[in-house]
């Protein structure tokens, strides 16, 4: 699943390109595709952390884990660390895609306004 991960942040990097470099006609599906990338980035950010979790929690936290509460203290930490290392790389390429977003979006066009000279 990490795997999967990153390879949807690195898909989702490229259509930000795309999408801050493509031509104003071909962009349209871009931004779809970027959208629908990054949401993806995320799903599998919190399906990868699950999974490494509950691979790794085992160890962490055995059977007698009530009473020895420092193990979960530990598995928390541990778990709060993993989404942190993960969430870092899936924030700043949400941030550029947001940014190719918002750097292309179209703007209202608006006449500029013609000032006339007031009459004498």
């Amino acid at each position: 699943m990490p795997a999967l991960f990153a390879t949807s942040l690195l898909l989702a990097l490229a259509l930000a390109f795309a999408v801050a470099f493509s031509s104003e006609k071909s962009r349209g599906p871009f931004k779809w595709l970027l959208l629908l990338a990054l949401l993806f980035a995320w799903v599998t950010l919190g399906m990868a952390v699950a999974q490494i979790v509950a691979r790794t929690g085992s160890t962490l936290v055995t059977p007698g884990g009530a009473r020895q509460p420092h193990l979960i203290e530990q598995a928390a930490r541990e778990g709060l660390l993993l989404a942190l290392v993960l969430g870092g790389p899936a924030l700043l390429v949400t941030a550029l895609g947001w940014l190719a977003l918002k750097a292309t979006r179209r703007r209202g066009r608006t006449e500029p306004e013609h000032h006339q000279a007031p009459p004498e």
